[in-house]
């Protein structure tokens, strides 16, 4: 009887650190927590590029985004979106983004993972009903 006690203890108490590593903490999921007002920006525009506010873009753009999301860090996509935006800004206030490295390679790995989100994401097309000419 001890030994089937002590087997079930070693089993529990011994594959808890294993169990433990397999779930991200609370810390590395509130830091790849993407804010809410980006999410409804990122959506919005979205919406906006496809054709406007209908089920069908809201669904393919929620996709492109939880897509985005697994696969890059907010830090690293935050990064890269600004290296978008600013990269072509002209002057010297330009040249901090346009000889950024680091913005640079996060650029074009925001660049894969929306081609790796339009892959995986279907665009929902409004579909007519067509009557039938013969009965």
């Amino acid at each position: 009887m001890k030994k089937l006690f002590f087997s079930i203890f070693l089993l529990l108490f011994c594959s808890m650190p294993v169990i433990a590593n397999e779930y991200p903490t609370i810390e590395e999921t509130v830091a790849n927590e993407y804010p809410t007002q980006e999410t409804v920006r990122f959506v919005m525009n979205c919406m906006s590029k496809l054709g406007g506010q209908t089920d069908g873009n809201l669904y393919t753009c929620a996709c492109k985004y939880d897509s985005i999301k697994v696969n890059m860090t907010y830090s690293d996509y935050e990064e890269g979106y600004t290296f978008e935006r600013n990269k072509k800004m002209p002057g010297e206030k330009g040249s901090s983004f346009r000889d950024n490295k680091r913005g640079e390679r996060l650029y074009e790995e925001l660049l894969q993972v929306r081609v790796k989100a339009d892959s995986n994401c279907l665009e929902v097309k409004n579909v007519k009903m067509i009557k039938p000419t013969s009965q």
